[in-house]
């Protein structure tokens, strides 16, 4: 009888195993694919066959996609938390030349315990097997290898972003892959590593794949070097425009002069590479496609391709770059193909990167955050099977920028006066970009807002406008002025679901309004300027400017280079293509330090 009663309590643990076992595989794999930098307006995704085949015709494509932060550090954080930056304090990129004023990066985001609940913390939480493969956050260098942030069961955080031969923290152990490494072709490797060999098979899994391109310098493989050398970047209206375009912009970007034909030759070979460095993404999503197939997992795992933030060719006379309120920095390509997602359709309707992490959430089943107002997004699961297509998923999606102008080269613009010493001008907003219509407050639609710190403003109407040329703020009336004033104001401190409940939104913004009109308030609702300290008043302008040049004897006079060039940080933003004399100077000072 004892036997038995034993044979029996076996018996009954290994069909509960089982039972469990079916449960996960019934669950569905998610992989999230996200690019640096990777443009929408310039119709990038255009020249990815491959892309065009598995998920514009095998999935859905959302082509009014916006980012919350046309930036790398804070879309990333926003996507890992399901947060917008105003909430998770990641307001810039930190590292190289901001370190000072703790505006972002690998290191506040993990001083701020960011780290505690994310994506992979959630997803982990709930079963699933985690794998991040690239780029993390902004500032995750080789000193910090020893770190595997929580969540991930296979972790291989890139410290080092070069194209070849990248430096890999591999679970915590400092891997520095050969010269001829490609980085596009090793996070591919791995990912099909994993899913033939290192997953468990009997759970399911979330795969986070983070390729560097097509970020500058945008070095593309040796296979693919010399292909589209008759292209060039986009000329759209946009492009290097005259004076009565340029002088309806914020006063910073009024004083731009026009790209000089060498800048507008580098536009185009660094359009052309960027091409040719997305191709490797391209094959790689070949390459995994074609594994899942084989792995006969495709028809349970969802695919999600993104980006982390635009990139503007010249647009509005700004060289390549991003951080600006435009569709060419904020609008980005967003597919998803998996079970039950419609095939061959474009969704136009409004999302953010806050959205994916209760869509990846719900299409888990999994518990979310503790604390609900993590969550500054909604599920976007309904519009991918179509069950509320014919509904407004969002009326307005916010674009947020606490920091410097970023991008303006000290070569290209310090001889302007206005330059502030430190290479940086205000560069503080918060936007509505509006697809729709909030007829309370504005008769317009289809529209972008945005308020500056400076008390300046934008409204374009995209409609009729769709480059963002003609800024006609100015025909609003006082009423309308501070209808979007007040909703702005209001959704840079939402938190949860005030971000996405117009309902919710415009009780406050409506009372706020009605109470400032109602005592006769001519004053403006406005936001703080997030501007970072100025460098001490010694590192001059003539300082900035020597940098190009004087670089060189820092492969000589290292410590030299340390005292006088290197004194107060790299003044260059991570998007500038800054020479490679200057970088691989700037890399060994990093290493000495460290």
């Amino acid at each position: 009888m004892e036997v038995r009663e034993g044979r029996l309590v076996y018996v009954s643990a290994l069909l509960l195993l089982c039972l469990l076992s079916s449960i996960n595989a019934i669950k569905p794999n998610i992989i999230f694919i996200l690019t640096d930098d990777q443009d929408a307006t310039a119709n990038s995704l255009d020249y990815m066959p491959r892309l065009n085949k598995i998920m514009r015709e095998g999935g859905t494509e959302f082509t009014q996609f916006y980012v919350s932060t046309g930036l790398c550090c804070p879309s990333r954080a926003t996507i890992l938390r399901g947060q917008y930056c105003h909430n998770t304090e990641i307001w810039d990129n930190g590292g190289m030349n901001n370190d000072t004023f703790l505006s972002g990066g690998f290191e506040k985001f993990r001083k701020l315990k960011l780290e505690n609940s994310t994506v992979a913390t959630l997803f982990q939480n709930g079963g699933y097997e985690t794998m991040l493969c690239g780029k993390y956050i902004n500032g995750y260098k080789d000193n910090h290898a020893h770190h595997v942030p929580k969540g991930w069961d296979h972790w291989q955080g890139m410290t080092d972003l070069s194209y070849f031969g990248p430096h890999v923290s591999v679970d915590g152990n400092l891997v520095n892959t050969s010269n001829s490494t490609y980085q596009t072709d090793y996070i591919r490797d791995q990912a099909l590593e994993f899913l033939t060999k290192k997953r468990n098979k009997n759970k399911p899994f979330f795969l986070y794949l983070s390729p560097h391109a097509p970020h500058a310098p945008s070095l593309p493989a040796p296979r693919h070097a010399n292909l589209f050398n008759n292209m060039t970047a986009p000329k759209n209206p946009s492009y290097n425009p005259d004076d009565d375009v340029q002088q309806q912009k914020p006063s910073w970007l009024k004083i731009l002069p026009k790209l000089d034909q060498n800048q507008m030759d580098r536009l185009d070979e660094f359009y052309r590479n960027r091409l040719r460095a997305m191709l490797a993404v391209d094959e790689m999503l070949q390459n995994i496609t074609d594994t899942l197939e084989k792995e006969e997992i495709l028809d349970n795992t969802y695919i999600f391709y993104a980006s982390d933030n635009g990139q503007h060719l010249g647009d509005y006379r700004l060289s390549a770059g991003k951080r600006q309120a435009y569709d060419t920095d904020v609008r980005v390509p967003f597919l998803v193909r998996g079970p039950g997602v419609m095939a061959g359709v474009k969704n136009n309707q409004l999302l953010q990167n806050v959205d994916f992490l209760p869509t990846w959430v719900e299409l888990a089943g999994i518990k979310g955050p503790e604390d609900v107002k993590q969550q500054d997004g909604k599920s976007m699961v309904p519009l991918l099977t179509g069950d509320n297509s014919d509904e407004e998923f969002r009326t307005a999606a916010i674009i947020e920028m606490y920091g410097g102008s970023s991008g303006m080269n000290a070569q290209m613009y310090g001889k302007f006066k206005d330059f502030e010493g430190s290479r940086f001008w205000n560069n503080t907003y918060v936007a509505i970009r509006v697809t729709g219509s909030i007829p309370q407050l504005y008769s317009g639609s289809n529209y972008l807002f945005a308020l500056w710190c400076t008390g300046e403003m934008e409204l374009y109407n995209v409609t009729t406008d769709p480059y963002e040329l003609k800024n006609t703020v100015g025909q609003l009336t006082t009423q309308e002025v501070m209808g979007l004033q007040e909703l702005v104001v209001t959704l840079s401190k939402c938190v949860g679901s005030e971000c996405y409940d117009m309902k919710q939104i415009l009780n406050n913004v409506i009372i706020n309004l009605e109470y400032r009109m109602n005592i006769g308030s001519s004053s403006s609702a406005q936001i703080p300027c997030h501007n970072p300290s100025d460098f001490p008043p010694d590192y001059s302008m003539d300082n900035l400017l020597r940098y190009i040049d004087d670089a060189r004897y820092c492969y000589e006079d290292i410590e030299k280079c340390e005292k006088e060039l290197f004194r107060y940080g790299l003044p260059f933003a991570d998007e500038d293509i800054i020479p490679e004399h200057v970088l691989v100077a700037w890399k060994s000072h990093e290493n000495r330090r460290q």
